[in-house]
């Protein structure tokens, strides 16, 4: 019926996948399997750093996913002063590999997209299509979403209000009765807002009173913001 939340989007690093345990164990599993030697939790630091200056880049079209890898890559060889190979993307796989193997669900993910019913779902994503697809898959959860998109198919990226419409459009429901789900407060679930659909935004910190600390608690919590938005 119109005038309710008929469809449901979702973000999928560090709200549905632990994407920050994921990305530290497979980095320090990696280096461990390369003789790497030292402190691996401060190298595992540093490549986060790394990792995040250029997916900005990828994300601000100034490069492409595999551009981004590439470059990661060489600066972390660089960092570590490892000899440089001569495909830094080659090492990045070998990174990857490691960081699929450790990819996990947060405990309330199952349980929550089951509270949901037979309500749509789709995922929307600041990441590459394809490869989102695939950490879906190695989760167990690929079959459950009617669509992925990432920002190669939307050709934006949050916070911008073309993915979330383009979201909205592959699975066949209007903003107005459409949520989306995030762990970002002002990317995720404000964007949303300003794009016109519901957002929600995914607490896994707990660190104030705001927001949904468990998905567990969604279904309840859209209900609820049925009434107060569209009554």
């Amino acid at each position: 019926m119109q005038g309710t939340v008929q469809a449901v989007l979702f973000d999928v690093d560090d709200t549905l996948i632990d994407y920050a345990s994921a990305e530290h164990d497979g980095i320090v599993s990696y280096l461990r399997s390369l003789g790497v030697e030292g402190d691996l939790n401060a190298a595992a630091a540093r490549f986060g750093e790394l990792q995040a200056f250029h997916f900005n880049r990828f994300l601000a079209g100034r490069t492409d996913y595999v551009g981004q890898a590439r470059s990661l890559a060489a600066d972390m060889m660089a960092w570590m002063k490892a000899p440089s190979a001569p495909d830094p993307y080659r090492w990045f796989l070998g990174y990857r590999e490691r960081y699929e193997a450790s990819l996990r669900l947060f405990p309330d993910v199952l349980d929550g997209l089951a509270s949901l019913g037979n309500v749509p779902l789709g995922i929307v994503t600041n990441s590459d299509t394809a490869f989102s697809r695939v950490k879906l898959q190695r989760v167990g959860l690929l079959s459950r979403f009617r669509c992925v998109v990432g920002v190669d198919a939307a050709g934006a990226s949050k916070p911008h209000p073309r993915i979330f419409h383009t979201g909205c459009a592959a699975l066949g429901y209007p903003p107005a009765v459409t949520a989306y789900v995030g762990d970002n407060k002002l990317g995720d679930a404000a964007a949303a807002d300003e794009a016109g659909l519901l957002g929600v935004w995914v607490n896994r910190s707990g660190a104030d009173e705001d927001g949904v600390t468990d998905l567990r608690q969604l279904a309840a919590v859209l209900k609820l913001a049925e009434v107060s938005r569209f009554s």
